[in-house]
Parts: C-alpha cells; sequence; structure tokens
C-alpha cells in the first residue's frame, strides 16, 4: 500500500479499512506527494467539506493567523494512522512499538523543517503549553526573580507573564518602537543579573511585524557574558515557522514554541524546540523526556510533521504570492478615504513585516462592528488575536503608540496558501462599501 499506515504497521484490519476508505486506497506513494511543492498539489487535495454547526462557509477567509485551513490529505492519512497504528507509543509489545516508530519518525520530519536534531523536539497540546512550559521551567530552574518578555507577546506568553507576576518575580516589558519592532538594545537593557528568561515573539500575530531575534539573542548574550549568568532565551515562533520559517541554528535561540493548525495541521498540537534540557515542571510517565508528561498524540504529531514539512516546501514560491497580496491590500486600503494599514508608515515590501498579515483602521466605525458587518458579506477577518478571547483592548497597538481611535478601528487581514488576488479585490470592494454606509 501507499498509505503512511504501512510504514508503521503491516496488518490494519477490516474495520479501519471500512472505516477509512480514502486513507487505505491504493496506488501512488503518499510520501511522494508529501515532497510535492504545495502548488502542484493545487486540484489534486480534497475540498473541504460543508461545516456541520454553520449555514454556510465565507466568501473569502483572510483569518489565516487565527487557524489555517488544513490539509485534508494529511487529517485523513493521519485520522486513519490513528485507527491502525493505536498502541501506546511507550508500550513495549509490537502495537506500541509500531506506534513508537510513527512518534519518531514525525519527530525527525519536524526536526529537519526547523533545523534541529530530533532529540531537540518535544510535542506538546500546542503553542501555549509550550509557551508555559518554557517561562514556569525557567523560572523553577534558575530560582531568580525576573523575566524580561516584549510588551507585544502573544497572549500565551504575556498572560502567563501576569501569572508569574502574582508570585513574587519582577516581569519587564519592553515596548517596540513605533514599527512595532523591538529594539535588541532595548531588551539588552532590561537584563539584570537575576533574570531567568527572556522572551521575544518571531512574529507579532496582530501586526506581522518580524522581530530581530537572532540580533536580540546576541545582544543579550553580549551583554550577560562577563557574569556568567546568561538566561534562558525563548521564542514563541507560532506565526513565524509557516510564513518565513525558523532556523533553530541561525537564530541561536534555547527554546521556540510552535503550533500545528496555524500551518494546515490539526488543532490540538505543538512542539517545542529545546536546545538544551529544562527541569521538568509536571510528573506522570516521563514521556517526551519528561518535559511534557502524558500519553502522547502519536497521529497529531505525525500530521504536524507533515503539514510543517510541506508548508517548508512550498515557502518560497508562497512568500512571493503573499507578497502580491500584500502590495494589493495596502495600496487598496489606501484608497479607501479614511483607511489605512497600522502601522501608518508600513509600505509593500518592507521587510520588516510578514506579508501574511496586515493590521487596517477605519476610524469612525469600530473593528468589532466592521467585522461582522464582513462577516455577513461574506469576508472573515479578525479584530485582534483569536486567543485574547472577548477583550476589548488593543495591547500591541497600545504598546506601538497607536492612537485609541485607530486602535478602536482596527482589524487584522491574514491571508495563506490559497489566498488569490480576487480575494483582496472582494474585501477591499465589500470593506469600503460597508465604512461608508456605517461610519461616524
Amino acid at each position: 500500500m501507499g498509505t503512511a499506515i504501512a510504514r508503521y504497521t503491516s496488518r490494519p484490519d477490516s474495520r479501519h479499512r471500512a472505516a477509512f476508505p480514502e486513507a487505505f486506497r491504493t496506488g501512488a506513494s503518499r510520501s511522494e506527494e508529501v515532497q510535492k511543492d504545495a502548488a502542484s498539489m493545487t486540484g489534486v487535495l480534497p475540498t473541504l467539506p460543508p461545516p456541520r454547526y454553520h449555514a454556510a462557509m465565507p466568501t473569502c477567509y483572510l483569518d489565516w493567523a487565527a487557524s489555517a485551513p488544513p490539509y485534508l490529505d494529511i487529517l485523513q492519512e493521519s485520522a486513519a494512522l490513528a485507527a491502525s497504528d493505536y498502541g501506546n507509543p511507550s508500550s513495549l509489545h509490537s502495537t506500541g512499538k509500531s506506534a513508537r516508530t510513527a512518534l519518531e519518525d514525525a519527530r525527525a520530519v519536524f526536526g529537519r523543517v526547523v533545523g534541529a536534531a530530533p532529540e531537540r523536539i518535544v510535542f506538546t497540546s500546542g503553542g501555549t503549553e509550550a509557551d508555559s512550559i518554557a517561562l514556569l521551567s525557567a523560572i523553577v530552574a534558575k530560582g531568580q526573580r525576573s523575566i524580561v518578555i516584549s510588551a507585544i507577546e502573544h497572549a500565551a506568553v504575556f498572560e502567563q507573564a501576569r501569572v508569574i507576576e502574582e508570585l513574587g518575580v519582577k516581569v519587564i516589558r519592553v515596548r517596540p518602537g513605533a514599527d512595532g519592532v523591538v529594539d535588541p538594545g532595548a531588551v539588552a537593557d532590561a537584563v539584570r543579573p537575576d533574570t531567568a528568561i527572556v522572551a521575544v515573539m518571531a512574529v507579532n500575530n496582530e501586526t506581522g511585524a518580524v522581530q530581530p531575534i537572532d540580533r536580540i539573542v546576541e545582544a543579550v548574550r553580549a551583554a550577560t557574558a562577563d557574569s556568567g549568568r546568561t538566561p534562558f532565551f525563548h521564542c514563541d515562533a507560532v506565526q513565524g515557522l509557516g510564513s518565513i520559517g525558523f532556523d533553530a541554528a541561525a537564530l541561536g535561540v534555547d527554546g521556540a514554541a510552535f503550533s500545528a493548525h496555524k500551518l494546515g495541521g490539526p488543532r490540538g498540537v505543538g512542539a517545542m524546540y529545546l536546545r538544551k534540557s529544562i527541569t521538568p515542571l509536571a510528573r506522570g510517565g516521563g514521556q517526551e523526556r519528561g518535559v511534557r508528561p502524558g500519553t502522547h498524540n502519536t497521529a497529531g504529531a505525525w500530521a504536524f510533521s507533515r503539514a510543517a514539512e510541506r508548508s517548508s516546501a512550498a515557502r518560497a514560491e508562497s512568500f512571493i504570492r503573499a507578497r502580491d497580496h500584500e502590495r494589493a491590500l495596502l495600496d487598496g486600503l489606501r484608497s479607501i478615504p479614511g483607511a489605512a494599514p497600522l502601522p501608518l508608515s508600513r509600505r509593500p515590501g518592507d521587510d520588516r513585516y510578514s506579508p501574511y498579515i496586515v493590521c487596517a483602521t477605519f476610524p469612525g466605525i469600530g473593528g468589532e462592528i466592521l467585522a461582522r458587518l464582513l462577516d455577513e458579506a461574506g469576508i472573515a477577518v479578525a479584530t485582534g488575536a483569536a486567543c485574547s478571547g472577548a477583550k476589548k483592548e488593543r495591547r500591541v497597538l497600545d504598546a506601538m503608540g497607536v492612537s485609541r481611535e485607530l486602535s478602536f478601528s482596527s482589524i487584522r487581514i491574514s491571508t495563506g496558501r490559497d489566498t488569490t488576488i480576487s480575494d483582496i479585490d472582494l474585501f477591499l470592494e465589500r470593506a469600503a462599501a460597508a465604512y461608508a454606509r456605517y461610519r461616524v
């Protein structure tokens, strides 16, 4: 058979064949399909099924930063893997060994994608758990009394830092410049002798600002070289992996967090890169070198690794398309009277920003209202980070010095592998119409 299942177990029974006929189909090896550029997969992948709990799919999906539509063939294959290689990877019998083989295969594939040895990869339930493990373990291990984060971190880091602060640890928040980019020198200056960890994200999830992680790491280590007490450096790379990529060796970070569903993998799966061992916080069965105990999500890890692999293979071509979409979007926004991108100085092709994420403001109408109007018109956008829930604050824009009026009226447009120029044109047309009708 040419499925992933054949790699790990030789005896899928008739129940599994009946339940997952598509996954057990015969034909060309799917492992070869994974190696293809994503563009060549157009028309090969199955189409999205109709939603079960909503009346209709959006005409235009522009909220990829919140969650990317999954690669359906990878989900189908991982479902078959879950049905066939259902053993516990920690078990000694052959069924467990089969699952273990699948898990370690996933670890090796994901390690290659991020430029790390397989043993440096720890699978988690998502980016949030990976961030929490890094922050809390650093505090416990080093016994230090301060941490440094950027003021624009994702809630997974920012809110965890608040909890740490309540425990009596000093949290130093470094504000970005007006462009949304954090200055390496400012981060280095914030580090104290008792700093346990420094956390700066790779790509901001609201503005698309790309942080100079390699230069920040270099500045922090230079500033602490004489003390002999270099803090652990953690990077939330959830938005960066699928857009600009991640190279562990080039960046020099000690740890990083990743999430599967941001790049076409399943929900509820994430990973950590750890350059060196950390002190485990939770106790249990000792899985994942004790860093993240609990029974493995083998099929989820496998699907994550394949989605990351496919995304990585298509990154260069996807980035070129994203630049075209960014230009059309930024130029189009400026053609709508009153509307503008945030920051106001952003221009197409600026390397300080991921072309996949654009923050825009429509003064005179609340961002949440505009997002709802666009949803009714078949356009899916966001008002900020999806993980921030119902909070009305615009913390990231506030940290950049954006006025409350512009911040309140902001929305986020984010693109992905299936976005077309027609999608951008449709968004601009319907956003302009809604804005003209409802602005005050």
